[in-house]
């Protein structure tokens, strides 16, 4: 008998070991963090970014993200970057504050150059496929600055609580975007005298005829608003949600509907240049295939596409903001790149060139091999090693400040980081197995001497 129960402790004493290594590799790769780390979230993801306020040295980008979520802009000259802005609130309270409507004005420019920026959100670092996003500052004006009353009011909730965010953004016929956030109390303000021209060549011109077009948004609410010129003083209070048409009456007019064509994003399909046919990298029968895409609304898009021939050629978007075109001749078999330039509803230019691959008609399309990328243009997430640019900032004095124009980003797809060295995690999966195979063993083992 005792030789038995003995028989029955060995493997028992030989489960409790295997336990206790297991756990103790499992327990040291979690406080290494190797085990259990986890990838960006989408909360992270900017959303309906905008550059506006644009003058001859300072621009401002702001964007929305699900979560609240640290945001911070690194821009440049030059598409190295490395230059640090901050959110605009953080930069007066001297705190880095999660938000989820985010305003970030960068300063100190040099006018009529063109700055290259990428948005940090949280640890990902979003970029426009894989390049920087771009603005143009204007040029430096002379002469006096015109006299007009700042347009000024309050944004509530239905409750008649100020929202915790909210950025009221406002254009006029022919001038760039405006915004600013809104303060704590729902008051807002926005200087009417240095709003420049659409093109940012002058400043506007108030003694023409035109509207007012107004977007608050805030508390994941949105509103619309449209007044006439000679309304742009004090405007009556806005209620969140609620859409006006002030050239008609003082109340809230329901029917308006949404004219985000006026608040161009670069994710929005009526303002964002892109190419929807071919896909990057899409196989095609078609020797005569039809090309399609957006721009801003009645725009010129120059298409250029490279094979055996070059073939060049502008057509013009419509009120939507879509074009197409079919080249007159064939293309012959082969991959070829189609490469579009056209202004954004900004009046930046962009450029976006992508590869396709006609076969002869005909002939069998083979899928792409097991494992390939298909890649789509899409705003593409890089890993930074490490946040300098929050780094920088809390050794550095703080600066205030802010100016004004208008885009936005939707990204849809995004790269993440690998989550761990792969020999490492396989010890982390062994040291798992192991925790498991020797608490079986001591089970079935004390099982066998209870019953005994």
């Amino acid at each position: 008998m005792r030789k038995k129960i003995w028989d029955k402790r060995i493997p028992t004493l030989f489960g409790i070991l295997l336990i206790t290594l297991g756990v103790g590799v499992t327990t040291f790769l979690v406080n290494q963090g190797v085990l259990f780390r986890s990838n960006a979230s989408a909360t992270d993801q900017p959303q309906n970014v905008r550059i506006t306020n644009i003058t001859d040295n300072s621009f401002t980008v702001s964007y929305e993200t699900d979560g609240k979520i640290i945001g911070s802009l690194n821009y440049g000259q030059d598409q190295k970057l490395g230059q640090p802005a901050l959110d605009d609130r953080d930069q007066q309270t001297g705190k880095l504050i999660p938000y989820n409507l985010h305003n970030i004005t960068v300063r100190n420019l040099s006018p009529q150059t063109k700055y290259f920026f990428s948005i940090t959100s949280g640890q990902e670092t979003y970029t426009d496929s894989g390049q920087p996003f771009s603005a143009n500052t204007g040029p430096k004006l002379s002469g006096a600055i015109p006299t007009q009353n700042p347009m000024s009011g309050k944004i509530l909730l239905s409750d008649g609580n100020p929202p915790s965010e909210a950025i009221v953004y406002v254009t006029i016929d022919n001038s760039q975007v405006i915004s600013t956030l809104v303060k704590l109390d729902g008051s807002y303000i926005l200087p009417l005298n240095s709003l420049r021209a659409n093109d940012l060549s002058a400043y506007y011109n108030f003694s023409s005829s035109g509207n007012a077009k107004m977007l608050v948004l805030g508390n994941s609410l949105t509103s619309n608003v449209l007044l006439s010129l000679n309304q742009t003083g004090i405007i009556p209070t806005i209620m969140l949600s609620n859409d006006y048409d002030f050239t008609q009456s003082q109340s809230p007019v329901a029917t308006i509907s949404a004219n985000l064509a006026s608040f161009p994003s670069f994710g929005s399909t009526s303002s964002a240049v892109q190419i929807l046919t071919p896909k990057s990298n899409q196989t095609l029968t078609d020797q005569q295939p039809l090309f399609k895409g957006t721009s801003a609304p009645n725009q010129n898009v120059t298409i250029t596409i490279h094979s055996d021939q070059a073939i060049q050629t502008t057509v013009k978007a419509d009120q939507n903001g879509n074009w197409n075109y079919r080249p007159s001749s064939s293309l012959s078999p082969g991959t070829h790149t189609i490469t579009v330039q056209a202004p954004d509803s900004s009046g930046i230019l962009k450029t976006i060139t992508q590869s396709f691959v006609v076969y002869a008609s005909g002939q069998q399309i083979n899928p792409p091999p097991s494992g390939t990328p298909t890649l789509t243009p899409s705003i593409v997430v890089t890993k930074i090693p490490s946040p300098t640019i929050i780094a920088s900032y809390i050794t550095s004095s703080i600066t205030t400040s802010q100016s004004k124009g208008g885009l936005n980003i939707s990204p849809t797809q995004k790269t993440l980081p690998p989550t761990g060295n792969p020999s490492i995690m396989t010890a982390g999966i062994v040291g798992a197995v192991i925790t498991i195979v020797g608490g079986l063993l001591f089970l079935l083992t004390r099982v066998g001497v209870q019953a005994l």
